[in-house]
């Protein structure tokens, strides 16, 4: 396994981050349908490749998710960093959504009894409340870091002003800093490289990419111009999620396949080797032992430069304003410099 420091502490996490989503037999997503049995078997499997970091949420499967990853983790649990989230509906009440005082609350009082943990290593906010107010979920964030259920906040599917005005915010009161954003990154969505990515260098962020194998699609499960077949995930829901640019996402979809084939290894494999090169997290999700074990290969995967340089260009974003004029105006400082 490898790791990368989280954020600007002093902690580390792996490149590959147990992505919980799947555990829970409810099933309610129609995402994995894991049972208790087979968590144990791949949290196990995940613990002894090296993987510290577990990621699940409150709203997975109705709350079984954290229950099974609980269960699972509880062997290794002073060795692991547990991430979950808070923000998504969790009852019919009014206020059981949102980041309220009173909603985030309850919600981590309720996701530690089903974790049967005394602490949440990594607290997320789940997304943006267009209700909420900065002042209140950050004030209620650091209660819970000053009273040790939380060791470190963060955040999930927000926007770049977001993300800046919460963590200029956060420093400005002497708050616990921000110290990793959960976002949807892959080969076939890199829109948070035009805002948000170099706002977290900026802050000495870490970027765990949910979805990095984008539902599926990069592991060449899927083809151009058919209709996803039953007992896949897309099949099963009867859309692609995340959504992608199908005019030329598939041209992507290729582009892997002829270096997994090159590299002699799956296109999943090369799907998440991408992303450990450019320096993140990648979130896998696993429905059994299978799926599990050959994304835990991906850190073998050496990819050449020249085959970085090829996905790159096939995936890359159209530069957008003011992004194209800031790289223009900029362009004169042509010389070396050494930092």
């Amino acid at each position: 396994m490898k790791y990368v420091r989280y954020g600007k502490t002093a902690s580390f996490v792996s490149v590959l981050a147990f992505g919980a989503m799947t555990l829970g037999e409810k099933n309610r997503w129609k995402l994995g349908g894991v049972t208790q049995d087979l968590s144990d078997k791949m949290v196990k499997a995940a613990f002894d490749a090296g993987i510290n970091l577990y990621d699940t949420a409150d709203v997975y499967d109705e709350g079984d998710s954290e229950i099974m990853l609980g269960r699972s983790i509880k062997p290794y649990r002073d060795q692991v960093m547990i991430a979950t989230k808070v923000r998504g509906r969790t009852g019919n009440g009014i206020n059981e959504s949102g980041l309220s005082r009173h909603h985030m609350s309850i919600a981590l009082r309720k996701s530690l009894e089903r974790l049967d943990t005394k602490w949440v290593d990594v607290y997320q906010y789940h997304g943006w409340d267009v209700h909420g107010e900065f002042e209140e979920f950050l004030s209620t964030m650091e209660h819970f870091v000053d009273s040790g259920y939380v060791i470190y906040p963060a955040v999930s599917n927000f926007t770049a002003w977001q993300m800046a005005t919460m963590q200029a915010m956060a420093v400005d009161r002497g708050y616990a800093r921000y110290e990793s954003a959960q976002m949807n990154y892959s080969l076939l969505n890199r829109d948070v490289e035009y805002e948000v990515i170099p706002l977290m260098r900026y802050w000495n962020m870490t970027l765990l990419s949910w979805s990095p194998l984008h539902g599926g699609v990069l592991t060449g499960k899927y083809r151009r111009g058919e209709k996803p077949r039953e007992g896949t995930r897309m099949g099963d829901r009867g859309f692609f999620f995340p959504y992608f640019d199908e005019t030329r996402g598939w041209d992507v979809v290729d582009e892997v396949k002829k270096v997994a084939e090159e590299q002699g290894c799956t296109m999943s494999q090369v799907a998440l080797a991408w992303i450990i090169s450019k320096g993140h997290v990648a979130i896998i999700g696993a429905r059994n032992m299978e799926q599990l074990q050959e994304n835990l290969e991906s850190v073998n995967v050496n990819l050449k430069r020249e085959q970085i340089e090829r996905l790159d260009r096939v995936s890359d974003n159209r530069d957008i304003y003011p992004n194209w004029m800031v790289k223009r105006q900029n362009g004169d400082r042509n010389f070396e410099i050494v930092s």
